[in-house]
């Protein structure tokens, strides 16, 4: 697969324009080994569930509670031939991507290089074919598709000594129903360990393709494998076939069709094994190279042990403070529920959010209420935590207190009352 940029001018381009900049990238090695996700083993369709692909916001059109997606197929946009494997499927994805929190999604670098780019595109799951009807509907739900919010952290470098290609961007909702996928931090895959890609081959509906391993693995930023992957692949999580982690993300490969005499386009073959790796081999950049993913969980910890040392060191690394895990508990949420004050003093003086609410509903104030961490409810109410929040039960921090804290909920309460009387002024 050979790069294909995704600037604002990218973004421009026609339908028929873009199918010329991805139709040179990939190829097949050996059998073909895409399948639909329906015919994916039962582990395989679990993590399909997680991945999504990009589209062009722009060329997408609302239905009533459902959007339209760009209706050309893959044989009229790129000029596959007829008898070529799903040619009569649309080709509506330009990259691929997968869920790695509650709304932070993981892609390729060169699929989304900054915000603005991100500004441009949303995501969609559960784009693939229909096993009843063998089918793929281009009018998806509307509830499946997600604008780009942020960028927060990206780079796209290609030196002698690295080549680095991956985003981190944070999605404009909580994508529910799906679960984040797990990902290594640490170390690398091995050496001919059993692979498989989950994404969007040119565009296609959602295909996954195993029967790969890794080839070569001496490389710092990526490894290289014989996975079946094509333009549109870009931004697949590539996963270790034993434990479902991802190891990496799908940037880079050889061609993916060659003209027929006849005029229109071939897939691509050659042999499995790789022996010339300057012409073969399909690239995936380890995903231990997003430092916000690699550090998150570091830090938290940190965060609620009250290692102040600890804290500061993976805070320099993260490209967002405010990150969160699964549960979209913050650094503040775990520093209050653990009573940690230096901690949450450092947070509040990086102009973090205090009122972040996780997946509960909960602020930080909540936990703080719930654990009786009354330092800590001191720290949040001198700095003006909002104690009128409701969690996803209707309480507010104050009923989270248990009648062992009394003195606990009459100080969140007269706070409470206070910020009351303040909102009716201002109505």
């Amino acid at each position: 697969m050979k790069r294909t940029l995704l600037t604002t001018s990218v973004i421009a381009l026609s339908a028929i324009t873009f199918s010329q900049a991805i139709a040179n990238t990939k190829v097949v090695y050996g059998e073909d080994n895409r399948v639909e996700t329906y015919e994916a083993s039962r582990a395989e369709q679990k993590l399909a569930h997680s991945t999504a692909g990009m589209i062009n916001t722009i060329k997408t059109l609302k239905v009533g509670n459902k959007v339209m997606l760009p209706p050309y197929t893959i044989k009229k946009d790129m000029g596959l031939c007829a008898d070529e494997r799903f040619a009569d499927q649309p080709s509506a994805v330009v990259c691929s991507g997968f869920l790695v929190g509650p709304d932070l999604l993981v892609t390729a670098g060169h699929c989304i290089q900054t915000q603005e780019d991100c500004q441009n595109v949303s995501w969609v799951f559960d784009y693939k074919e229909n096993k009843q009807n063998k089918r793929t509907d281009i009018l998806v739900p509307a509830q499946n598709v997600y604008r780009c919010k942020k960028l927060i952290e990206a780079k796209l470098e290609s030196t002698t000594t690295a080549k680095v290609d991956y985003s981190l961007v944070r999605l404009e909702r909580v994508v529910k129903g799906r679960t984040p996928l797990k990902f290594r931090t640490t170390g690398k895959v091995g050496m001919k360990q059993d692979i498989v890609v989950i994404g969007h081959p040119s565009g296609l509906p959602q295909k996954v393709a195993g029967g790969a391993k890794v080839l070569a693995n001496s490389a710092e930023n990526y490894f290289q494998t014989n996975l079946d992957t094509f333009g549109g692949n870009s931004g697949s999580a590539v996963f270790n076939a034993d434990n479902g982690s991802v190891e990496g993300i799908l940037v880079r490969g050889a061609k993916d069709y060659d003209q027929d005499p006849s005029g229109c386009r071939r897939v691509h073959k050659t042999t499995q094994q790789i022996t010339d790796f300057s012409k073969y081999g399909e690239s995936v950049s380890r995903i231990t190279d997003i430092k916000t993913l690699k550090y998150r969980g570091l830090f938290l910890k940190a965060a609620a042990e009250g290692n102040m040392e600890e804290v500061k060191k993976y805070a320099a690394q993260i490209a967002e403070i405010g990150i969160y895990d699964n549960d979209m508990n913050t650094a503040m949420h775990v520093a209050a529920a653990n009573n940690q004050v230096e901690v949450m003093k450092f947070l509040i003086e990086k102009n973090v959010n205090i009122d972040a609410q996780n997946t509960s509903g909960e602020t930080a104030l909540h936990l703080a209420a719930f654990e009786n961490s009354k330092d800590a409810i001191n720290v949040l109410l001198e700095n003006d935590a909002n104690t009128l929040i409701k969690d996803n039960s209707g309480r507010l921090a104050s009923k989270r207190t248990n009648f062992l804290a009394m003195p606990t909920r009459k100080l969140i309460k007269k706070t409470e009352a206070i910020q009351k009387k303040r909102k009716k002024k201002n109505i």
